[in-house]
């Protein structure tokens, strides 16, 4: 069974990613990426459809950024209709813009802490990106199956590893994309903080342009792989990265001090994370082990379908995969 494509439409890139099931087990039909033209998305999307011949014309797609919330809040034990009826009222106190022009979604997760209440996942998204998203795909040809938020498919993505079956672990994910970086922190199987990290590694790429004067791929090569002049990129890139680190760390005392736990472990995905030391800066200045991971562990890959290339930085299709794993 072919599933729906998994689009992750970032800031700089769209990825593409086409799953099938075949005996119970997961194969890779398609993996494809392409570079957004200026902000000309829908030609990009378009030229990537092209070349990737899907077999199937539905999509998963999700959001970030600024006009997608992401909240966890208490509500007393409903049925799932009472729920979304009691959400239209109660959602306009978790939001930052207008009720009227958003889009709400929730699910129950587990109990609170005090198991008085159940806790819920509520999304909001603008109304206009969502109508925008699903017009540009009708033009395309392509219907849309699902419309997520990235933090959502990048943990779905995750879980579907098992690499943190202990129900008492505490870790923190974070998917480095070019402009945002999406990040969860996962207590007991269930996620309790979400939020977009207004940070990215075009930022990095851009201030080695203005330092070297190279262009903007040359300096993208030589952010990921400086050789002999990495401690010079290390050192112009520092200011930045510690605005990173300052980021992370807030929102980890946000979760320390609201739950009283400390997080064990942070998982690192998407491109930027091939940073040559974002790993090491990362760690040192955390003081948490950093693991990179593989979104494809366990997935058959077709060698006729699928760029070689792609596969040497697989972490950038965490929230890709993601999407194509929803049915």
């Amino acid at each position: 069974m072919v599933r729906p494509v998994g689009i992750d439409i970032g800031t700089s890139s769209i990825k593409l990613i086409e799953l099938q099931d075949k005996k119970g087990k997961l194969e890779l039909l398609k993996c494809a990426a392409n570079a957004i033209s200026g902000e000309d998305v829908k030609t990009s999307l378009k030229d990537l459809l092209a070349l990737s011949k899907l077999s199937s014309k539905r999509a998963n797609i999700s959001l970030s950024g600024l006009s997608v919330i992401v909240r966890y809040i208490e509500m007393p034990p409903m049925k799932k209709e009472e729920l979304r009826s009691a959400i239209k009222f109660e959602g306009g106190k978790y939001i930052p813009f207008d009720i009227n022009e958003a889009i709400l979604d929730s699910a129950v997760l587990d109990k609170s802490p005090s198991g008085a209440a159940n806790r819920v996942l509520l999304v909001a998204a603008k109304k206009d990106r969502v109508n925008g998203c699903m017009e540009m795909f009708k033009e395309i040809g392509l219907e849309i199956a699902s419309i997520g938020v990235d933090t959502m498919a990048m943990l779905n993505s995750f879980q579907r590893l098992g690499l943190e079956n202990k129900q008492e672990s505490v870790y923190a994910m974070i998917n480095i994309g070019a402009r945002f970086s999406n990040m969860n922190i996962i207590s007991k199987g269930y996620p309790y903080f979400t939020r977009d990290i207004m940070w990215g590694g075009a930022g990095l790429t851009n201030k080695i342009k203005e330092l070297s004067g190279l262009s903007a791929d040359d300096a993208e090569l030589l952010k990921c792989s400086p050789g002999e002049r990495k401690t010079e990129i290390a050192n112009a890139l520092m200011p930045a990265l510690e605005k990173f680190i300052s980021e992370i760390r807030m929102s980890f005392d946000y979760y320390e001090t609201q739950f009283g736990r400390n997080i064990e472990r942070l998982y690192i995905s998407g491109g930027a994370s091939y940073l040559f030391n974002m790993r090491d800066f990362l760690k040192e200045n955390l003081g948490t082990e950093i693991v990179s991971w593989n979104p494809f562990e366990g997935i058959k890959i077709l060698d006729e379908s699928v760029d070689k290339s792609l596969m040497n930085s697989p972490a950038q299709f965490a929230v890709a995969l993601g999407l194509a794993l929803r049915k």
